[in-house]
């Protein structure tokens, strides 16, 4: 069997067990650093951490063991991928730091240092990695000399719990030519972010969850993505003709008249639009905004306690004439209280463009049941309509808690009562 044919074969395996196929026979032995890919996934072992942190220092441990055993035999000139995903602080300063040379000195494309579990808490960043500076900078006594030339490689790069300076961030923006993504989640450094030029290649920028923020100015570039999680902010949007997607979220609301006033500088080119929304009781009505036509696509992300009325989110698509596809995602941790059973109404607005509707996570509550008859009946282009009761929480609170028996429970009333509600020719799923 040809070389290549077995390289795709380790291609499917973890790096782990990769590295074991050497011991086969002599021309497995390094057969496996012809892998462009080195994805340090350290899943299960977070996993055990996540259930028992008493397995941390054991965990770690195994971790950058095998991680330096693996770098020190990759002979391989170029690398495609590397990732680095395990709970590791600046303890490991030099360590992440050896890794980190590695990879520019194999001229990687993709970086990712993803160095938190699955239990977040942003705020407490003191203790984060800080990703070198190249250059001497009095504010910081951690350099780390990188060639410039192997830079040029880098694309993609994703930080999550590594601290990062505006310094930092702006030569990164100026050595690495053909940056095209950046993600940042959990900086403790970042307040003033400026981000223009010309020159970049840079097409998606995310930050999220970094607590200083204050201002983030994007300027004359031809950024397509921009997505904002975080406190609210001053952001400039000016000179971007390619922004076609945004994601935002500011403060406790998530959606405000302000956030809108912040992108309507670029309501001529945005397409898509997603909103996350943590307390919607403090969802403000919205009021005197400008709509935006070319919006196609709208993503809601709503964080729900109790079973309050969604319906002030469904007249949110007044804003957006000539929606095609609007998508609720529903995060359901626990109903507080009981389950109302008074109804409410809203005022008929039809859509005459929308023509896929999903609610994610729908817990067959009055709410979700509401907003589902409302677009029903004010959507009359409308092709079909999914509904998903799979918790759309994330993977640690999934591990605490059995969610397969409300999910069946709303699948079973979602059966029961949205099929007498269906107009002629609308397709309902339920999955």
């Amino acid at each position: 069997m040809p070389d290549d044919i077995l390289i795709m074969v380790l291609s499917l395996l973890s790096v782990k067990e990769a590295v074991l196929t050497s011991i086969l026979s002599t021309r497995w032995r390094f057969l496996w650093c012809n892998l462009k890919t080195l994805n340090f996934d350290a899943r299960q072992a977070l996993d055990n951490i996540d259930n028992d942190f008493r397995f941390y220092l054991s965990e770690r441990y195994k971790y950058t063991k095998q991680v330096n055993g693996v770098i020190r035999s990759y002979n391989h000139p170029t690398l495609h991928h590397f990732r680095i995903r395990f709970y590791l602080t600046c303890e490991y300063t030099s360590v992440i730091d050896e890794w980190l040379k590695f990879a520019v000195k194999k001229k990687v494309e993709s970086l990712e240092l993803d160095l938190e579990t699955n239990q977040k808490n942003y705020l407490h960043n003191t203790f984060n990695y800080s990703f070198p500076s190249r250059l001497s900078d009095k504010s910081t006594s951690h350099i780390l000399i990188f060639p410039s030339a192997n830079l040029e490689s880098l694309k993609k790069l994703y930080l999550n719990s590594v601290n990062v300076r505006e310094s930092v961030l702006g030569e990164l923006l100026t050595k690495s030519a053909h940056l095209e993504s950046i993600s940042i989640h959990g900086s403790g450094y970042l307040t003033h972010i400026h981000v223009g030029g010309r020159d970049l290649k840079l097409k998606h920028f995310e930050i999220v969850e970094c607590p200083h923020v204050v201002s983030v100015y994007l300027s004359d570039f031809g950024i397509e993505s921009f997505t904002y999680v975080g406190q609210p902010i001053d952001l400039h949007l000016s000179g971007l003709p390619n922004l076609k997607n945004v994601v935002m979220s500011q403060g406790v609301a998530g959606l405000s008249n302000i956030v809108f006033r912040q992108i309507s500088s670029c309501a001529s080119t945005l397409q898509t639009l997603s909103f996350k929304i943590y307390h919607p009781m403090k969802f403000a009505k919205l009021h005197s905004i400008r709509q935006l036509p070319n919006i196609r696509k709208l993503t809601l992300t709503i964080v729900v306690r109790r079973d309050n009325c969604l319906l002030d989110f469904a007249s949110l698509v007044n804003v957006f004439p000539n929606i095609q596809t609007f998508t609720i995602e529903l995060l359901c941790f626990s109903l507080m209280g009981r389950r109302r059973k008074a109804t409410y109404s809203a005022a008929a607005h039809h859509h005459e463009h929308l023509k896929l509707f999903q609610i994610l996570g729908y817990y067959g509550g009055i709410a979700d049941l509401e907003l589902a008859a409302y677009m029903l009946q004010n959507a009359n282009a409308l092709e079909k309509i999914v509904i998903d009761p799979r918790t759309q929480i994330d993977k640690a609170i999934k591990a605490t808690k059995d969610f397969s028996e409300n999910e069946e429970a709303a699948r079973s009333s979602a059966k029961l009562r949205l099929p007498p509600l269906l107009p002629q020719g609308v397709e309902l799923v339920i999955l």
